[in-house]
């Protein structure tokens, strides 16, 4: 009797030993995960996706949360794209092995079964990155302390970059967002004083200085700004959509400039650019408006970073993206030009509103850029001067239609008033 319960707590020591062996031996997957508080694709992967992810794979998911937005976060993401070779440069970026994962949609559909697959090959370790495994020790330590499932917290946390700090991370991208915000601010403030003095005061001289040579240098300042924006856009293009895309904005651009140039020899030249406008901001603003439902990664121009536009809170108005109200608005100044080409003077007044309205909207959102933000969409640039060259196109006609058809002629303001 003595021996057989001998043996059997023998096997049970035994048992034991095999089990706690084999939970020793629990195969583990480790990823990284790269995000930013700012992204909202972010915040809808972690908040809405990942808890999900988690509770399925439990302690055998173990991924550390890395603040791309910090300097030293930024770094760890720079430099595990350069060792896996990795093009993409948006977050939420989701690295396990040589497994990327990319935006809100990619990762919650690829991930679940990444994991999988690396727990049934027996686990998958850290990606090769140069000192991420330092960094995950440290993140695993402060787990253990806090007692969580998984290293949660960014690694490394430092204040807010300041506007100085966000502005030098690409002077070049976010100078020209400067630059276009300042001829918005003033293209705004132009149409509004020539509107209360052409209305108000009967006085047309702001609005025939627009109409005329001084206007015509304005346009074709927009004009060849545009037509670099297109052009940078077209140089950073990586699939043949993009390509169609940033071509076609460049060749309306490109028309509109030679026509301008030109306008002496083409009789009524502007009343068709508004045409060429419309489609080529439908162009840009569609591609946005992709972009932002579909939550995939921008293709950029040469300069620039879109995406961390994009990703950012602001591309995204009561919950409708940026992208989908530009597409809408342009949508509506198009049928208004073609209201207007038929003969509806009403149309030249709702047209410039239209104009004057996405021009505020852009003035909002450029200022966002490189003071918010502290980065530069050049597919939102361009289409912050399309609208502009549609307010500077609308404003003669427009501000005249407001007044009762029976009124004659405007008088011109006395020389002392």
């Amino acid at each position: 009797m003595k021996k057989l319960l001998h043996r059997l707590v023998v096997s049970a020591i035994l048992m034991l030993a095999l089990v706690g062996l084999t939970l020793a031996q629990e195969p583990v997957v480790k990823g990284i995960f790269f995000y930013s508080p700012s992204c909202g694709h972010c915040r809808m992967v972690i908040e809405q996706h990942w808890p999900g992810i988690q509770q399925e794979f439990g302690s055998s998911l173990r991924v550390l949360f890395i603040n791309a937005s910090t300097p030293e976060g930024a770094q760890i993401m720079q430099t595990a794209r350069e060792t896996l070779k990795i093009e993409a440069r948006g977050v939420p970026m989701l690295i396990i092995g040589r497994q990327v994962m990319v935006g809100s949609i990619q990762i919650p559909e690829r991930a679940p079964q990444v994991i999988r697959d690396g727990l049934a090959a027996g686990g998958v370790e850290l990606p090769p990155i140069p000192g991420i495994e330092a960094i995950y020790q440290e993140a695993e330590a402060r787990s253990a302390e806090t007692e969580t499932a998984a290293p949660s917290e960014p690694a490394v946390e430092t204040p807010l970059a300041t506007f100085a700090e966000r502005f030098a991370a690409d002077p070049l991208a976010n100078g020209l967002a400067v630059l276009t915000l300042a001829l918005l601010a003033f293209g705004a403030l132009a149409a509004v004083v020539s509107g209360y003095r052409a209305l108000a005061r009967g006085d047309d001289r702001l609005l025939e200085l627009i109409a005329g040579r001084a206007g015509w240098w304005m346009l074709v300042l927009l004009a060849l700004g545009g037509l670099s924006l297109a052009v940078s856009l077209a140089l950073g293009a990586d699939t043949l959509a993009i390509v169609l895309l940033a071509g076609g904005t460049t060749l309306a651009m490109l028309i509109l400039f030679i026509g301008l140039l030109a306008e002496p020899l083409l009789r009524g030249a502007r009343g068709w650019m508004p045409l060429l406008l419309t489609l080529a901001g439908l162009l840009v603003a569609g591609y946005l408006a992709y972009v932002e439902v579909n939550a995939v990664e921008a293709t950029c121009g040469v300069v620039g970073d879109c995406n961390a536009v994009q990703q950012s809170p602001y591309a995204q108005v009561f919950g409708v993206p940026v992208g989908v109200i530009g597409v809408l608005g342009y949508a509506l100044m198009l049928l208004t030009w073609a209201a207007s080409r038929m003969g509806y003077r009403w149309a030249d007044g709702a047209l410039l509103l239209l104009a004057l309205v996405g021009t505020a909207f852009s003035t909002y959102l450029t200022f966002l850029e490189p003071f918010v933000i502290g980065a530069t969409c050049f597919w939102c640039l361009t289409s912050a001067v399309i609208v502009l060259m549609l307010l500077w196109l609308a404003l003669p006609a427009g501000w005249r239609a407001f007044r009762p058809a029976a009124q004659p002629q405007a008088r011109r303001a006395t020389a002392v008033e």
